[in-house]
């Protein structure tokens, strides 16, 4: 009996620099900029019809039923992200990475 083949898109977007982040602004502050940042990101999956698999940390790892949509939350991740950090002060940043 043919197995049925299923395609996702894998996505990982972490914060990039969180060390040099708590150095800055000291553990509590960091911390909540690192949880807002992943809950960020972990809407913008959702929005965009992925799965958020797991977060560990300063990262996220998700799925998407399609490259379109890992490749649309990625540029979403990274705008949301960019204006967030312009409106805080605080230069925050990410990296994404995605196989299909």
């Amino acid at each position: 009996m043919p197995r049925e083949t299923a395609h996702l898109a894998i996505l990982f977007a972490d914060v990039s620099g969180s060390t040099h982040l708590y150095e800055k602004l000291g553990d509590a502050s960091a911390r909540k900029m690192v949880a807002d940042c992943v809950a960020t990101l972990s809407e913008v999956t959702r929005k965009h019809e992925g799965t958020v698999i797991k977060t560990i940390g300063d990262e996220v790892m998700t799925t998407f039923p399609s490259a379109d949509a890992a490749v649309q939350a990625a540029c979403e991740m990274q705008e949301v992200i960019t204006d967030n950090a312009a409106i805080s002060g605080t230069p925050l940043s990410i990296r994404v990475g995605l196989h299909f």
